[in-house]
């Protein structure tokens, strides 16, 4: 796959020129460009499918899909108070917040893999241990563990510098974090293999919730919109099987989206761009034979809590599903399967 200019790079190329003048913002873009271009160019992305096949998309176009995500949280970068050295920084630590997973999923994010990537492609590495160093920091604390053994990555991460450049590190960190979790869709996964089971066990749950979601970022509203369209069969009533499957799937989705209102909380705690986002809208979609059904179901809303810092995520799907429950009575998981056995589609 080629590389697609991103809205990102668009939006980055203008700021550049804007605020350092031709000469010098076409030079700081040309040091992101060389870097992404010999990725690109080694086929380094697209690679990463043949360590983890069953992972699910991790290649230019996921990388694609964060940094145009980051943009739409941010909106303009100069209103956001980012300077032209955070949007640059920003823009390759997305590229990189990815690449350890060449080596095996298992502690992709560690910033020593990250290093090790960074130095293969930079061309002249040594002259950039400033660059390196907040690179590396930055894309580690997008996911896993702090040194310290928690969930909370983004506490150690503190402001840097580029020679005279202060680097708002948290800040951006959170962006690329939280772009990251909303970076979610059918364009990650394939359905045909999921239909033929060609995904491991561990990972087609993975699979199959991408291929049902869609996140909408509503920067002006305030909100992140989930969307989950779920297909079910004309004979769901007798298929025991499939309706396992689609308890699996729902309960999974609740997991997940507790995950993305967390990660909001979260990342805002550190960010001050990402303070308008006060809510998470969940909206289920439900088809029978691929034809839509007219369901009275309610959306889901996620309010805005306090966001504490080191927040214990949830981690078990069932857990998630006794909390959805409780906290939203009108959207009880057997309720809605007795729903969807007795819907018919409507015939005119």
């Amino acid at each position: 796959m080629s590389w697609t200019t991103t809205k990102y790079e668009q939006a980055m190329e203008a700021y550049f020129k804007d605020e350092l003048g031709e000469s010098e913002g076409h030079k700081l873009l040309g040091d992101y460009e060389s870097l992404r271009n010999e990725l690109v160019k080694d086929n380094f992305f697209s690679e990463i499918k043949g360590k983890e096949p069953s992972l699910s998309d991790h290649s230019e176009r996921h990388i694609m899909d964060v940094q145009n995500r980051a943009y739409k949280l941010i909106g303009d970068f100069k209103d956001q108070g980012l300077t032209p050295i955070d949007v640059y920084c920003l823009a390759i630590m997305i590229l990189f917040h990815d690449v350890g997973n060449i080596f095996g999923r298992i502690g992709h994010d560690s910033i020593g893999k990250i290093a090790e990537v960074y130095n293969k492609y930079r061309a002249r590495h040594q002259h950039y241990g400033e660059e390196r160093r907040i690179i590396s920091i930055g894309a580690s604390a997008h996911s896993g563990n702090s040194r310290m053994g928690c969930k909370d990555t983004l506490k150690y991460v503190t402001k840097d510098s580029i020679k005279e450049d202060e680097v708002n590190l948290p800040e951006i960190a959170a962006i690329l974090r939280f772009a990251d979790e909303l970076a979610e869709g059918k364009h990650r996964t394939c359905s045909f293999l999921i239909d033929k089971g060609l995904y491991d066990d561990e990972s087609l749950i993975y699979h199959e919730y991408a291929n049902i979601t869609e996140i909408r970022i509503d920067r002006e509203g305030g909100r992140i919109v989930i969307t989950y369209t779920i297909n079910v069969s004309e004979d769901f009533e007798e298929n025991h099987e499939e309706q396992k499957q689609i308890i699996n799937l729902i309960t999974f989705s609740f997991y997940r989206a507790i995950k993305l209102d967390q990660e909001r909380r979260y990342t805002k705690y550190y960010s001050s761009i990402l303070l308008p986002f006060k809510y998470v809208t969940i909206l289920y979609k439900f088809e029978k034979n691929f034809t839509p059904l007219e369901l009275d179901i309610e959306p889901i809303i996620f309010e805005d809590k306090y966001p504490i810092p080191g927040i214990n995520f949830v981690e078990n799907p069932e857990n998630a599903k006794k909390e959805i429950e409780k906290n939203h009575p009108h959207f009880i998981l057997d309720d809605i399967i007795n729903i969807l056995k007795t819907t018919k589609i409507e015939v005119v």
